[in-house]
């Protein structure tokens, strides 16, 4: 700052003292607000993120830097607003990329059960599959067995009708022989009666062949009588 040479040296130097000063003040708001937009620019999260929004506050505050001392109160008041709207920007894509990342994890593991899902849809579905079949060569063997019994007891039901009537044709040829046998007893008897002969004597043996004729009798030797 240049000051008149006709100025009193006390005066110059309160003069000087108050530039100082406003200099000063002017550097330190400056210096906060760059410190602020520089914890911002080396955040490893948010550095990364709202380019243009970090660019428009890099602006502000290099023309806080140069204006002139009328306009800084209005250049501090737009660069800590740039630098705001900088840091909201970058961490709302922060945010937003979270957002995205947990979306993608959360479709990924999405996919993950409806793939498990389907596994156990197709095990379950195999397992009653399974049964089915079990079931159904359970029932076919059970036929079997079911028609196998049957045969045997048609079997065994025609073998008992063929003894029954093996044993009703016994019965009615046992019958028939006695009828037989009957009439041939009478019939001897009848003829015995013709012959006069006892029935005794003319009853036919129990065969039904007629007996064979008797030898002659030997005429039996007279014993001389004893004296």
């Amino acid at each position: 700052m240049k000051l008149p040479m006709s100025m009193p040296a006390g005066l110059a130097l309160l003069m000087l003292a108050a530039a100082s000063s406003t200099a000063a003040a002017r550097n330190e708001e400056y210096q906060r607000l760059l410190d602020r937009f520089n914890v911002i620019a080396t955040d490893a999260r948010l550095a990364n993120h709202a380019p243009v929004a970090m660019d428009r506050a890099r602006e502000a505050l290099a023309m806080l830097n140069e204006v002139r001392r009328s306009q800084r109160e209005l250049w501090a008041y737009v660069a800590e607003r740039r630098i705001d709207a900088a840091q909201a920007a970058a961490e709302a894509e922060v945010l937003e990329a979270q957002r995205l990342q947990l979306q993608r994890e959360n479709d990924r593991l999405q996919v993950a059960i409806a793939r498990r899902d389907a596994e156990l849809a197709r095990a379950e579905l195999e397992r009653a599959r399974l049964q089915a079949q079990i079931r159904a060569e359970e029932a076919e063997r059970a036929q079997r067995d079911a028609e196998a019994a049957r045969a045997e007891g048609e079997q065994a039901q025609q073998a008992a009708e063929a003894a029954r009537a093996e044993a009703s044709q016994a019965k009615r040829m046992a019958a028939a022989q006695a009828k037989a046998a009957a009439l041939a007893k009478k019939e001897a008897e009848l003829q015995a009666a013709l012959s006069g002969q006892s029935p005794a004597a003319a009853e036919p043996s129990k065969a039904v062949k007629p007996a064979p004729a008797k030898a002659p009798a030997k005429p039996k030797t007279k014993q001389p009588a004893k004296r």
